[in-house]
C-alpha cells in the first residue's frame, strides 16, 4: 500500500503542481482566501470527499472527509499569503504585482502537499488496503489569526485520533522545536478632541495614553523572563498635530514559551494600559484578536513520520535547480545560517556546517533544537494540545532563506518548491497509512497525549464569545 501511495503522487504530480501554482498566483491574505479555498475544496469534492465549507464562522475554512470509521487521521492544510511580498519566480527581486501579497511562507505548497497526501490515502482506501477516515483541514489565516483555534472550539477536532502537518523549509527534518505561545491584542483609547494650540486644556489625548502605555510596557521588559517578547505598533495615532487625538490604538503581540506565561504577562500589560487611562483621563477598550499555545509534539507520531521520511527520501534537485539556488543565494545575508548553528551540538558543528553550507539540502537532517523554542508562533500548536500531532519540513527553499521573504516566494513558485511539496505529500500519505493499518500505534499515540495533558488540558485562549476578527481585515 505504501508503494501505491508514492505511485499515486508521482502519477498526479502535474495536477498538484498546477493547483499549487494557481494558489501561488492568487496570493490571498488571511480570511480572504476565497479562490484558494474554493480550488482546494472543489478538488476534494470532485474526488468524492464529503466537503463542508464555511465552518467555525469563517467562509474560507473547511474540512473534507473520505472513508468511514476509525481511525480518523487529520491532515492540516494552509493557503494564506503575506502582504507586500509579490515576487516573480526568478532569482532577482522583481514584484509580480507591485505592492501585492505573495507566498513568503510557502503556504501554496503546504496546502497542496497535504492535498496530495489525502488523495493518495483515498486511493488506498478505495483499493481496500486500509480502513478508516482521512480528513483534510482547510485552515485559513495561519499568518495572522488562530483559525485552527476557532475550529477546535467548534468541536471539529473532537473525533480526530492522529493529526499531522508539514511546512516548507530549507531542511529535510522532523520538527521538534516548540513555538512561542502568543496573544495578539489591540488596545483602543478614547479621549476628547480639542484645538491643540487654542484649547489644549479641554483635550484628553488618546495618543498620550498609547505612548504612556508603551513606556510602561518597555519598563516591564526588564522584569520579564528572558525568552518572553513584546512587540507593538501604533495603528492609529490621530489625524493632525494641531488636533488633540480623541482616538488612538496600539497593537501588541505578547509571546512566551508557555501559555500560562503569556497569560500572566498579558494581565500585567492590561494593568499598564489601565494606568495610562488614569494618567490621561481617557478610557480604553480591548480588542482581543488571537491567542495561541506553545507546540507539543507527540513522540509516537514523530517516530512514524521519521520512518516515512527515510522511506521516501529527499527532493531530487537537478542542475537547473542548483543553478537557480546558487544565483538566489547571492541575495541572502552572509550570516543567514548563524541562528541555526547555535542549535547544533559542538561535536556535530563541523559536519553540520559542511551540509548547511550547500545551497540546497539533499539529505535528511537529524532533528535539532529539541527542548528549545523557535522565535515564532503558529496555530498548529493549538491542534497539538487537542490531539496527538507531528510535523516536519522538506527542502522547498534555498539554504538560509529568511522567513517571510521574497526569496521564499520565488522558490515557492518553481521546481524547487514543487519537488519539496511532492516529497511532503508522499511522507504524509505513508504516515497516514501506517496509522490506519496499525491500531496499536494509534492507541499508543493517544495514551501518550492523554498522559501528557491530563493535568493541563487544552482550554481555548479566546475570551468567551469571541468571533473571527473580520473587523480588522481592512485596517
Amino acid at each position: 500500500m505504501f508503494k501505491q501511495a508514492i505511485k499515486w503522487v508521482k502519477a498526479n504530480q502535474d495536477l498538484l503542481i498546477d493547483i499549487s501554482d494557481q494558489i501561488w498566483g492568487f496570493a490571498e491574505l488571511g480570511l480572504k482566501e476565497f479562490k484558494s479555498s474554493k480550488l482546494l475544496a472543489n478538488t476534494l469534492d470532485e474526488a468524492g470527499f464529503a466537503v463542508k465549507m464555511g465552518v467555525a464562522d469563517m467562509p474560507t475554512a473547511f474540512f473534507a472527509d473520505y472513508g468511514e470509521g476509525k481511525p480518523v487521521i487529520g491532515i492540516l492544510g494552509e493557503y494564506d499569503a503575506l502582504p507586500g511580498l509579490s515576487q516573480k519566480a526568478q532569482s532577482s527581486r522583481e514584484a509580480l504585482i507591485e505592492g501585492a501579497p505573495g507566498h513568503g511562507c510557502g503556504h501554496n505548497l503546504l496546502g497542496v502537499g497535504s492535498l496530495g497526501a489525502v488523495l493518495a490515502v483515498k486511493e488506498a482506501i478505495d483499493l481496500g488496503s486500509v480502513k478508516g477516515t482521512i480528513r483534510y483541514y482547510g485552515c485559513p489565516a495561519e499568518e495572522t489569526f488562530n483559525a485552527k483555534g476557532y475550529m477546535i472550539r467548534e468541536g471539529l477536532f473532537d473525533d480526530v485520533d492522529i493529526s499531522m502537518t508539514w511546512h516548507p523549509g530549507f531542511l529535510n527534518m522532523l520538527t521538534l522545536m516548540s513555538a512561542l505561545s502568543m496573544n495578539s491584542v489591540v488596545f483602543k483609547f478614547h479621549g476628547r478632541t480639542a484645538h491643540a494650540a487654542g484649547d489644549p486644556q479641554n483635550g484628553r489625548s488618546a495618543l498620550d495614553a498609547v505612548e504612556l502605555m508603551n513606556i510602561g510596557a518597555n519598563f516591564m521588559r526588564e522584569h520579564m523572563i528572558s525568552d518572553a517578547r513584546l512587540h507593538y505598533i501604533i495603528t492609529n495615532g490621530g489625524e493632525a498635530p494641531n488636533v488633540v487625538p480623541a482616538e488612538a490604538e496600539v497593537h501588541y503581540f505578547v509571546r512566551a514559551p508557555k501559555r500560562h506565561q503569556v497569560e500572566a504577562l498579558y494581565k500585567r500589560l492590561i494593568k499598564i494600559a489601565e494606568g495610562a487611562t488614569m494618567m490621561t483621563e481617557t478610557s480604553m477598550e480591548i480588542d482581543f484578536l488571537s491567542g495561541t499555545y506553545n507546540t507539543w509534539y507527540n513522540q509516537v507520531v514523530d517516530e512514524v513520520i521519521s520512518k516515512s521520511m527515510k522511506t521516501v527520501g529527499t527532493p531530487r534537485f537537478n542542475k537547473d535547480d542548483k543553478a537557480f539556488a546558487n544565483e538566489l543565494k547571492k541575495s541572502l545575508p552572509e550570516n543567514s545560517m548563524e541562528g541555526y548553528y547555535r542549535l547544533i551540538p559542538p561535536d556535530m558543528l563541523e559536519i553540520a556546517k559542511a551540509i548547511l553550507s550547500q545551497p540546497l539540502n539533499k539529505s535528511i537532517i537529524p532533528p535539532i533544537g529539541k527542548g528549545k523554542v523557535m522565535p515564532g508562533s503558529t496555530d498548529v500548536a493549538d491542534v497539538s494540545w487537542k490531539v496527538p500531532l507531528g510535523e516536519f519540513t522538506t527542502a522547498c527553499e534555498i539554504m538560509g532563506s529568511p522567513g517571510h521573504s521574497w526569496q521564499i516566494v520565488a522558490t515557492s513558485g518553481m521546481s524547487i518548491g514543487h519537488k519539496g511539496m511532492l516529497t511532503a505529500a508522499k511522507i504524509l500519505a505513508l504516515s497516514s497509512l501506517e496509522f490506519m493499518g496499525n491500531p496499536e500505534l494509534v492507541k499508543k499515540a493517544r495514551e501518550e497525549h492523554e498522559n501528557s495533558h491530563k493535568d493541563d488540558p487544552y482550554k481555548t485562549p479566546f475570551p468567551e464569545g469571541l468571533k473571527p476578527p473580520f473587523r480588522r481585515l481592512n485596517n
